[in-house]
């Protein structure tokens, strides 16, 4: 197993995987776990044993992941826009609270274009924070992302990172319990881990944010946060290559008539 960290000029953090994951995913829960650690109560005096107790039912506590592809707008809109972030990752925020919105209002609502987000943590402690977020679905995750990427600098850098994001993922129905148990599963780790793996393979992701542009068969790659009459600009000269239909402008609607 070998892990490679690199620090880009642009002062992005990468972390390359290669080979098995076994131990990867190990490393990461030990620091998540060690994030998470309280301090233990002491020992209780040896007791006699007692019976057993009966059969208790399903712990509501225990987490349910949720690993789908994360999709605003139609998903048969022409333009795909997939956009990695991580939840750490100062860029991401700016992406995530102020360009996402323009995309959805100019392009995702008139379906022609469909956004997928995807999670690319590039510490542990986005790696945290974005297995919780996946014990989440529907709008609940989408809230979720929105309201740590508002509240970055609240709880990414803060020193006791479990009571920084209690509050957050009590908001979105998840107790301190369910939460725990979210952010310290192994095998939802090693999910996360090769999600992360299938975007450095499949789209040659390497630094977060990271935004790709499908229409067609074409195909442009932007890293880092861009603004937007850069996205309109690049949007625009894919529009002039692809052979396929694109939707028609939303007509305005008529003026009421006069009494």
């Amino acid at each position: 197993m070998k892990k490679d960290l690199h620090f880009l000029a642009a002062g992005f953090l990468i972390l390359t995987l290669t080979g098995t994951d076994t131990v990867a995913t190990s490393a990461w829960l030990q620091k998540v776990k060690n994030l998470f650690a309280k301090s233990a109560p002491p020992a209780a005096a040896t007791q006699p044993a007692e019976p057993a107790a009966p059969e208790t039912p399903a712990d509501p506590d225990a987490p349910v992941f949720d690993f789908s592809e994360k999709v605003i707008g139609n998903a048969n809109a022409p333009l795909k826009i997939s956009i990695f972030t991580s939840l750490t990752c100062p860029h991401c925020s700016a992406v995530h609270t102020q360009l996402l919105p323009y995309l959805e209002k100019t392009y995702v609502a008139n379906n022609t274009a469909r956004i997928v987000l995807t999670d690319f943590p590039i510490d542990t402690r986005a790696v945290t924070a974005s297995l919780i977020s996946r014990c989440l679905t529907g709008e609940n995750y989408f809230a979720f992302m929105g309201t740590l990427f508002e509240n970055q600098m609240k709880w990414a850098v803060a020193n006791d990172l479990q009571e920084a994001l209690l509050p957050y993922a009590k908001l979105a129905g998840l107790s301190e319990a369910k939460m725990t148990a979210c952010a310290t599963d192994e095998q939802a780790l090693k999910e996360l881990t090769r999600q992360r793996n299938l975007a450095i393979m499949q789209y040659k992701v390497r630094a977060t944010p990271t935004l790709i542009f499908q229409l067609g068969n074409q195909k442009e790659t932007i890293e880092g946060a861009p603004g937007r009459a850069d996205v309109d600009k690049l949007i625009e000269k894919m529009k002039k290559g692809y052979k396929g239909e694109w939707p028609a402008a939303p007509q305005p609607e008529p003026a009421p008539a006069a009494p």
